[in-house]
């Protein structure tokens, strides 16, 4: 990657807020071990995909 690509692009911490917000929740009202989290957890993941980031694995319950 390029330095100019990787001035051009966002930060982390700065995308799929919405996803992060709703995956945070879910982790924290209902837990991972509940297995309840799964959609919401694919899609920020997905999010961050999306913008070219690879997200560290969440362990299987």
């Amino acid at each position: 990657m390029s330095t100019e690509e990787q001035k051009s692009r966002p930060k982390p911490c700065c995308v799929c807020l919405d996803e992060r917000k709703l995956r945070d929740e879910c982790l924290l009202y209902k837990g991972l071990e509940s297995g309840k989290c799964a959609d919401v957890i694919k899609q920020y993941t997905d999010c961050m995909i999306g913008y070219g980031f690879k997200p560290n694995e969440i362990p299987k319950a």
